[in-house]
């Protein structure tokens, strides 16, 4: 999945590899696994909130850090999880940044055109 620049910094940062370690020290077990009468070790540590959706990049660094947004997966449940959501693959990356575009649009120029202007493109 494509990510954002300011997305690959956050993930690559020390804070966030430290916090991984925690997540998975405290739970070893895929949490979906579990919920589904299996045990698996967990290997990979999922967003609920996606990173990528939030606009601002103080939005970002409080979705990659806050523990209640994390959960302890393993790879084929991170997989199916986000192939689930319909977070994966090129139509899902293409919907999403189409996604984003409008919310940016909306945030920050929507309130300054005037409703009988037309389209700022």
């Amino acid at each position: 999945m494509a990510k954002d620049m300011e997305y690959q910094q956050l993930i690559h940062a020390s804070k966030w590899l430290r916090l991984r370690k925690l997540i998975l020290t405290r739970t070893p077990l895929c949490q979906r696994c579990l919920a589904e009468g299996r045990t698996t070790a967990a290997t990979e540590v999922h967003h609920i909130r996606p990173v990528e959706e939030a606009i601002a990049f103080n939005d970002k660094q409080q979705r990659m850090y806050d523990q209640t947004n994390l959960q302890a997966l393993c790879h084929d449940c991170h997989v199916r999880t986000h192939t689930e959501l319909g977070r994966s693959g090129r139509k899902a990356t293409k919907k999403r940044n189409e996604k984003q575009v409008k919310q940016i649009i909306k945030k920050f120029f929507d309130g300054e055109r005037g409703e009988d202007r037309g389209p700022i493109f």
